[in-house]
């Protein structure tokens, strides 16, 4: 009997048989490493909104042979106020860091936001230790060097503009500034608690006479080498470079000026060549640029675009983008599109070509990230309350999705092997 299969299901079929291959080849071994998710969520009031509870970190086992996770701890009442939307752990995974996004910090109108640090214990679960202003409103990401000796936080700023009055040959007139955008460098004590910022590095403002938003810090990276700090201004349109040592208590920033218009976001740095990967907030594409780490110059090599040729849907904003721990591909994901573009990295050049873009499901994707294997990558989803994990093909750098999980409020996703 002939039998009549659809090109929908057909591909839906190879799907499945391709996510199955995938997983089959990655099984879990007696004696591996247990790899723990730590999943931050908004709290109630949401992003930049109005206070809110219900915050902190889950604590999820991952299942190496299938990627499903399975919940097993999450912080207590302590840390309910946790606005999470940014997160590291530290190279030797005992210590976690993650922003408290306000810019009212404990209630306290225009006291900017916060960043908490967290022990992370043998079976996985985090052990609150202390929090710090972040020295900035509403703080967007968080790092930590290889030797646990300084956090760096990036403030992005409410900007919100105020009424500044001034007088010029006696007649009174208005300016409106906006808040800082900055970068807040802290000292880490031996048990991973945060000692108060020791520096704070104030992006320059837009001048008043020009229209668009503020400064606004969005992500910090440390470059291949660990010996400079890269930074984005998303609201001015600028990269910040730092030089950088564990012991230094000061940042000074040199800066490159990006397209107008285009609200550099995330960054992924290349681990091998000397090349790091950049989203563009306010229009649908990543550049990748050349650093070289003696100097810490940056070059623009390319822009490509996250969305497909001809594509004709919602305005589509790239959020988060990360870099396969193989090095070959890059992953962005689009609000709007909600979706997931795939790039391979032609390491000789820098230069990037678009291999697919992959649908998430849910809506409004906006942290990603890869466990260490390059196995998984997971998608967060706050305004569909899931954590969406897909399996990756390492040859091609395609991606097929093979479970999701409900979780009020997701946000953003780091990794443990304990």
């Amino acid at each position: 009997m002939k039998q009549d299969t659809s090109r929908r299901g057909f591909l839906g079929a190879s799907g499945i048989a391709l996510a199955a291959a995938r997983l089959s080849a990655f099984q879990q071994k007696p004696g591996d490493k247990q790899l723990f998710a730590y999943v931050g969520r908004h709290t109630t009031g949401g992003f930049n909104g109005p206070p809110g509870k219900e915050g902190g970190i889950n604590v999820f086992r991952v299942n190496m042979s299938d990627g499903t996770l399975t919940e097993v701890s999450k912080t207590g009442s302590e840390v309910d106020d946790l606005n999470s939307d940014g997160m590291c752990v530290s190279a030797d995974h005992r210590f976690l860091y993650s922003i408290n996004v306000t810019p009212n910090l404990s209630g306290k109108a225009g006291a900017g936001g916060g960043v908490a640090a967290f022990a992370i214990n043998p079976d996985g679960s985090l052990r609150y230790l202390n929090s710090m202003p972040s020295m900035g409103g509403n703080p967007t990401a968080v790092i930590i060097d290889k030797t646990n000796s300084r956090v760096i936080v990036a403030n992005h700023g409410a900007v919100n503009k105020i009424a500044v009055i001034k007088k010029k040959n006696g007649v009174p007139y208005i300016e409106s500034p906006t808040d800082d955008g900055t970068v807040a460098l802290f000292p880490v004590k031996p048990d991973g608690s945060l000692e108060p910022a020791c520096d704070v590095s104030v992006f320059e403002q837009r001048p008043l006479s020009e229209t668009g938003p503020g400064a606004a810090c969005h992500s910090v990276v440390f470059d291949r080498t660990g010996r400079w700090i890269i930074a984005s201004d998303n609201g001015y349109d600028h990269i910040y470079v730092y030089p950088f040592d564990p012991n230094s208590r000061e940042l000074k920033a040199k800066s490159f000026g990006t397209p107008p218009g285009k609200a550099p976001r995330h960054f992924a740095v290349h681990p091998r060549a000397p090349y790091f990967f950049m989203t563009n907030e306010r229009e649908a594409s990543v550049s990748s640029f050349s650093f070289d780490s003696n100097n810490g110059d940056v070059r623009p090599i390319q822009t490509i675009a996250t969305v497909p040729d001809g594509y004709s849907g919602p305005r589509t904003s790239p959020t988060d983008i990360r870099i396969h721990p193989n090095a070959k591909f890059v992953y962005s994901a689009n609000r709007g599109d909600d979706s997931v573009a795939v790039f391979a990295i032609d390491e000789g050049t820098g230069r990037l070509t678009r291999v697919e873009v992959v649908k998430t499901g849910p809506k409004g994707p906006r942290e990603i990230n890869i466990e260490p294997s390059g196995k998984f990558l997971f998608v967060c989803n706050p305004e569909s309350n899931e954590v969406v994990t897909f399996v990756l093909d390492g040859n091609t750098g395609k991606m097929t999705q093979v479970a999701k999980l409900s979780v009020p409020r997701a946000a953003v996703i780091d990794f443990a092997a304990l």
